[in-house]
Parts: C-alpha cells; structure tokens; sequence
C-alpha cells in the first residue's frame, strides 16, 4: 500500500518537476564543456607564448595556435583519431610550403600488416638508416630523391623522432603531421613544429633527379 501511495504522491507533482532532470544535466554537460575547452586553451596559450603564436579562438570549429614559425605559416588544432588507439584527440600541425617539384610523400608508422607486406615484395622508400626505415613506412612517387632527401639529412631524421611524429601528408604546397594525442607541454610543442617545418624546409630544397638529355648530331 505505501508503494501505491507514494506513486500517487509522484503523479500528483506539476508537471514542470519533470523537466529539472534533464536541466540539471545539460547544464553539467554545458559546465563541463566550458571546463575542458578553458583547460585547452589555457594550453593553447602556453604553447603560443612559447613557440611566438597566437591563439585563434573558435566557437564552432576547433580553436588553433597559429602564426609564423622558423619563417613558415603554421596552424595546429585538435583532431580525432587518424587510426585506432586510446587516444580520443590527435594534434594536428599544417604547414605551408612552396614544393617546387611537386614531390608527393605519405608517411606511417610500420606495423605488423606493414611488415607482411613488404615481406611479401610490397615497396617502400629505404632511407638507410636502420632504426628510422623500421620505424616509418615511407610511400612516394618520387621515390629516389625522397631517400635522399631523408638519408643526407640525419637531424631531420631525428627531430621527427624526437617529436614522436605519428604520420605525414604531404598534399600539393601542404604539408600535414601527426602527433598522437592532444597536445599538452609547450617544449614538445616547439620541437613538433621544429621538425615539422624543417621537413617543409627540406621539401622545398629539393632538386629535379633527372639527367638532360644530349641530343647528339649523327
């Protein structure tokens, strides 16, 4: 018999009792929100201060850090996972560049399917250096002044190990790469663009690997 009285008691409520639930929880899921996107940007801001950017604040679209760096027109945000790990947001880095002699270049780290592959006879572009053509795999149809490119230069090598850099593209005059995870320390920050512009450096350096051809008089 309570139980009976108690719905009763529940039914005889204004109907308007029905909507706090729900109004309590969109505005912690609002209050959250605002919390996370602060903590970013409070981020954001160290990274700018740093590294000499500012930070463009967005409402719909994801805010950025941009500017010049090392000479080169740069913006990194936050993106979603570019493949399967624990990671919920992936810092993207996007740099501009001239490639005057429209090299294509991908690059990813080497896994398992990656090394069934390639043992199967699947191509890739060898730098020669052991513990870096482990680590990436490296796809371009410009194949042998890519490893050169990579193999004349052991601190470009490096720094994009150093900075942990996950993947590139390299797609027309720009160049994108992948960091893992959200960005969060303003030193590794400046070492990601460091390696990053220093690729677009290294792209834009590049030379023609064809030979003239000499027409002979017969």
């Amino acid at each position: 018999m309570e139980w009976l009285e108690w719905l009763e008691r529940i039914g005889e409520l204004p109907a308007e009792v029905w909507l706090i639930p729900p109004v309590v929880f969109l505005t912690l899921l609002v209050a959250v929100g605002w919390l996370l996107r602060e903590r970013l940007l409070r981020r954001y801001r160290a990274i700018a201060a740093r590294t000499g950017l500012t930070v463009k604040r967005k409402i719909v679209d994801p805010s950025s850090v941009q500017g010049s760096f090392r000479g080169r027109d740069l913006v990194m945000t936050t993106v979603g996972p570019r493949r399967p790990n624990f990671r919920r947001q992936w810092t993207l880095v996007s740099v501009y560049l001239k490639n005057p002699e429209f090299i294509g270049l991908t690059m990813w780290p080497q896994g398992v399917l990656d090394n069934l592959i390639i043992a199967a006879g699947g191509t890739e572009v060898e730098v020669g250096d052991e513990e870096f053509d482990r680590r990436f795999v490296i796809r371009s149809r410009d194949e042998r002044i890519v490893a050169k490119m990579f193999a004349d230069n052991r601190e470009l090598r490096g720094l994009l190990v150093r900075a942990n850099v996950d993947s590139v593209e390299l797609m027309s005059s720009r160049l994108h790469a992948y960091y893992p995870r959200g960005e969060r320390d303003a030193a590794h920050a400046e070492l990601l663009f460091t390696a990053v512009t220093a690729l677009a450096d290294a792209i834009d350096s590049l030379k023609p690997d064809y030979k003239p051809e000499i027409l002979r008089a017969e």
